[in-house]
């Protein structure tokens, strides 16, 4: 099982900034090369606050 970090809303496994585990050939063949997702790395979680933060920015200012 791959663990990744995902940068778009992927239907069916979650939104922006949500970490998920799935298996690695979804990963390498599809989420990675297509850029809707990030390997998870420690130094990965920084850029989950980041997409986080803009998400919840987004979602203010729609209101």
């Amino acid at each position: 099982m791959a663990k990744l970090i995902l940068t778009h809303e992927v239907t069916g496994l979650g939104a922006a900034g949500d970490v998920v585990e799935v298996k690695d050939g979804y990963a390498r063949n599809y989420l990675v090369p297509r850029g809707f997702a990030l390997a998870w790395t420690k130094g990965g979680e920084k850029q989950v606050e980041s997409i986080r933060a803009a998400r919840a920015a987004r979602a203010v200012a729609s209101l």
